[in-house]
């Protein structure tokens, strides 16, 4: 009886997964696939976008575009992939303010249907790759991308943009569609024709709601998008990031620096410069302006060695703000977004000058040690002072400041003199100092 039983639920299950099979097989084979193409793209996403389109067994993709060019990677096999999809393809530019830019715009150019919703920008053709420059790639056959620069909607050159309205941008958006929802209704009865094979479209039906006839989706539409780790990474993909990223990859290692914890912070700096180093490898880098990210993290530090809100910090703040808003050559396609490069480098000073005092508070004081019985004491410069520094008090190290601006060589003997906060301010003993300049 136990075995009937066994036997029986085994077939029962093996009808309910045939069943959720077939359900599945006959879900995807019905479904619209919207592929989503944001941000900058790359070899990454090229490659994701072209995997993708080779999925079997669907009624049609939609590429859903909104990016402002490509960045970098090898164009032909992606606008490949797009005219040889086993379904058609149709490009959509939205929601608005979507834009296509360079090679997101020819992108959308050798899809089978063009569309894009109204006050979305299609243009800077050139260049279609910006980190290689490529400015010449191939359009859809019977395409001319001359048909571009002469439409209506006035462009002057290969530089310029164009809104999507009445009439359309001629080679690049055929219709338009406001929201994606009306796009997949109205391509109901549209014939596609691809190679050898006719293709229509069967996306809507009409129903009774009350008294009421609707037009609604007669397919499933299913979003995809790229990994967990190609979305990882891909947080470096504009400018803007990538120099955020790059911060908090020098702040967290001056933090772990200054702390003697566990290495948490070195592990976190880590993961950001892996996510800005993305950025490196994928964008049009203006190295100049990552140098003057770097030398102004540096002046930020030093002034926050010396304990002095001067030229130093103000120099570092400047380097580092500069540096964000030059920190790629894509102007006009898609240059760092100015608000968030301000928010970033003033967090950045502020958590130098600030965050910091508790860390150094927390590693360089000695709370045991009264104020009373430090004036007198001697102790061994370990960091040179000119005039800060770092001495080495009964094994624990404090920050210190030389009087009288005098710099001191490390391993040098001095006394304290005085205590200000947590700095000690320390006189040579011996030899006298070199005079600061």
């Amino acid at each position: 009886m136990r075995i009937t039983r066994i036997i029986g639920v085994l077939i029962l299950f093996g009808v309910a997964l045939g069943t959720s099979v077939s359900a599945f097989a006959q879900s995807s084979e019905d479904a619209i696939v919207v592929i989503e193409v944001s941000d900058p793209i790359d070899q990454r996403i090229i490659d994701y976008i072209t995997t993708s389109l080779e999925t079997e067994d669907v009624h049609a993709f939609i590429l859903k575009i909104d990016s402002p060019g490509v960045s970098s990677g090898e164009l032909a096999p992606l606008y490949e992939a797009v005219v040889e999809a086993g379904a058609p393809v149709i490009s959509w530019i939205g929601p608005s303010p979507a834009v296509a830019y360079g090679g997101a715009a020819f992108l959308a150019n050798h899809a089978d249907i063009r569309s894009a919703a109204p006050g979305s920008k299609v243009g800077l053709l050139d260049p279609a790759v910006q980190r290689s420059g490529e400015n010449s790639p191939s359009v859809r056959s019977g395409d001319d991308p001359q048909s571009f620069l002469s439409t209506a909607t006035v462009l002057a050159d290969a530089t310029a943009t164009a809104t999507v309205g009445e009439p359309v941008i001629d080679g690049f958006v055929d219709r338009v569609d406001p929201a994606l929802g009306q796009l997949v209704v109205s391509l109901d009865g549209s014939t596609v024709v691809k190679g050898d094979q006719t293709f229509t479209l069967d996306t809507a039906t009409t129903r009774t709601i009350g008294d009421q006839q609707v037009v609604v989706a007669s397919r499933p539409v299913r979003f995809i998008q790229s990994g967990l780790i190609d979305r990882l990474l891909r947080l470096g993909a504009r400018p803007e990031t990538a120099f955020l990223f790059l911060l908090f990859a020098l702040a967290f290692g001056v933090f772990e620096f200054y702390a003697a914890g566990s290495g948490l912070m070195a592990f976190v700096g880590g993961l950001a410069m892996i996510v800005a180093g993305y950025g490196f490898a994928t964008l049009p880098i203006w190295w100049p302006a990552v140098g003057m990210v770097i030398a102004g993290v540096a002046f930020l530090v030093w002034g926050f060695i010396q304990n002095r809100v001067g030229w130093r910090a103000a120099l570092g703040g400047a380097l580092v703000l500069v540096g964000g808003l030059t920190f790629t050559s894509t102007r006009p396609a898609y240059p760092p977004a100015v608000w968030l490069v301000g928010l970033a480098s003033l967090a950045s000073s502020l958590f130098i000058w600030y965050s910091l005092t508790t860390v150094v508070r927390g590693r360089f004081a000695t709370p045991t040690v009264g104020r009373e019985n430090l004036l007198g004491r001697r102790c061994v410069v370990v960091s040179e002072l000119s005039p800060g520094g770092v001495v080495l008090l009964d094994g624990a190290r404090w920050r210190a400041t030389a009087d009288r601006g005098i710099q001191i060589a490390p391993g040098a003997p001095v006394e304290i003199v005085g205590v200000i906060g947590l700095i000690l301010e320390v006189d040579p003993l011996g030899a006298p100092a070199a005079q600061g300049q």
